[in-house]
């Protein structure tokens, strides 16, 4: 991990707003599902509380590890290298209980961290193989997929978990261009696959990159992360106290799906749901697609 990792700037969605709703309190516990760049752990730092940090992403790890070297010394910060499906196993292991925790934070979207400096192929410019992986104990790759995959079920994938319009032509594409590079015996790069999809596609010229679908369907399908995300909530809310708050960041219709769908629980209250601001997204493009969702224990 170099020195300029460290330096990798990321605005975190929703910030300001996120810690208000988990009314963070000092000593109070809080569990960041989603470490990345820390900027959400930081924040609830800041106000003098204690956080479980949870990633599967070594390099996300590895990067906070480095950046709140105090916190943990102080065990004020706890960071678990463990996926938010086992919540509750990471909660066990640093000798917090289930029912005492005052809120838990899921920032679903990809840190810029993880995006541009992980080099997995979550970008449409790496000039790397196209992986995804978010732990690399995983056994299958995105580049996997494309190549064990029929055309039919590919295309399948791009609509299910991406909503792609275009995904018999793409899927179309994609295994004859995987066909060519095993024949070389190349590998597949995810700035190829992204290029190729924005040749294929009808709207070249559109605002939001053609293979935007196409590079999410992959990354949902490589992690398991609706399935994952579904298990993780159902364990969350067992964990919080009375009165706790839940807060959940969407950003795409699958995740959101699945975080209003809380709503049915009787053992939490919605509170509220919150958008981006015109000067967030003007100023953090990415944060155009977000909602998030406040919940309270019951």
């Amino acid at each position: 991990m170099s020195s300029n990792d460290l330096n990798y700037k990321h605005t975190p969605v929703l910030l300001k707003e996120a810690v208000k709703e988990l009314k963070v309190k000092k000593n109070g516990k809080y569990i960041d599902c989603n470490l990345g760049g820390g900027g959400h752990t930081k924040a609830i730092l800041g106000k003098g509380a204690l956080v479980l940090g949870l990633d599967v992403d070594t390099n996300a790890i590895s990067f906070c590890k480095q950046k709140f070297v105090a916190e943990i010394k102080e065990e004020r910060l706890f960071i678990v290298q463990k996926n938010f499906l086992y919540i509750d196993r990471a909660v066990k292991s640093i000798g917090w209980n289930s029912g005492e925790i005052d809120g838990i934070l899921y920032d679903l979207g990809l840190s810029m961290y993880q995006f541009k400096g992980a080099k997995k192929g979550f970008s449409f410019n790496d000039e790397t193989k196209l992986d995804m992986r978010m732990n690399n104990e995983l056994q299958v790759t995105a580049e996997d997929l494309l190549r064990v995959l029929s055309e039919k079920q590919l295309a399948n994938l791009f609509y299910e978990y991406g909503g792609e319009v275009q995904s018999k032509a793409f899927a179309k594409a994609i295994k004859s261009f995987v066909k060519e590079k095993d024949a070389k015996c190349e590998p597949i790069l995810a700035k190829d696959v992204a290029q190729l999809i924005k040749n294929t596609s009808k709207y070249k010229s559109s605002r939001v990159h053609p293979a935007t679908r196409v590079f999410q369907a992959l990354r949902i399908a490589v992690n398991s992360e609706l399935d994952n995300l579904q298990g993780s909530l159902e364990r969350a809310i067992e964990l919080l106290k009375p009165n706790a708050r839940l807060v959940i960041i969407t950003f795409h219709s699958l995740e959101y799906a699945i975080s209003k769908n809380l709503e049915e629980s009787p053992a939490l209250n919605l509170i509220k749901i919150v958008k981006p601001s015109d000067e967030e997204i003007k100023e953090n493009i990415s944060s155009r697609s977000a909602t998030m969702h406040v919940y309270e224990k019951v």
